[in-house]
């Protein structure tokens, strides 16, 4: 009859506790480093996460404002206190926006924003889109750039260039 080693066993369930702990140590540490490190506004994931956030609502903004035509609730859900305009043709504010997107949209009651990219670095985010008036328009390449404060969308600015009937390459601008 061979008896197991009660060493062993012990060293084997030790050895457990220690990795285990260990683990639970180190899981620690890194979370209160992240949490220190988010406090002080230097900490890598939480800047990651409010670069994502913010390409989120930049999308969300347009696509509530224009696509779904409700400027109203675009603004108040995702624009800050102020809101400087860089576009000719609005003054700054949420009211000259919400007029600018009712006049854009009853002008053009199938206006179609199509997005094709995002882009996101520290407070700015850029997203580029086709636009289109109606299914008859050859539309536009549009790039809208937004500053963001405290997750809300505070200035814009806007680049627009219209698609061309010929190109010179078999590029799309997209």
């Amino acid at each position: 009859m061979t008896m197991k080693n009660p060493v062993s066993r012990i060293s084997r369930r030790s050895a457990v506790s220690v990795v285990v702990g260990a683990l639970a140590a180190a899981t620690l540490t890194v979370a209160g480093t992240a949490s220190a490190d988010s406090r002080s506004g230097r900490g890598e994931h939480r800047v990651e996460s409010q670069v994502q956030h913010n390409k989120y609502v930049a999308v969300a903004f347009l696509d509530l404002a224009f696509n779904k035509k409700q400027p109203e609730e675009a603004a108040k859900r995702y624009v800050g206190d102020e809101f400087i305009q860089h576009n000719p043709l609005s003054a700054d504010g949420t009211g000259p926006f919400i007029q600018y997107v009712k006049w854009r949209t009853t002008l053009s009651p199938d206006l179609k924003f199509d997005f094709k990219r995002v882009f996101g670095e520290k407070d700015l985010v850029a997203v580029h889109y086709k636009r289109t008036y109606d299914s008859t328009d050859r539309g536009a390449a549009v790039m809208d750039i937004f500053r963001f404060e405290k997750g809300k969308i505070v200035e814009h600015w806007d680049v627009i260039q219209d698609i061309p009937e010929t190109s010179a390459n078999d590029n799309t601008m997209f």
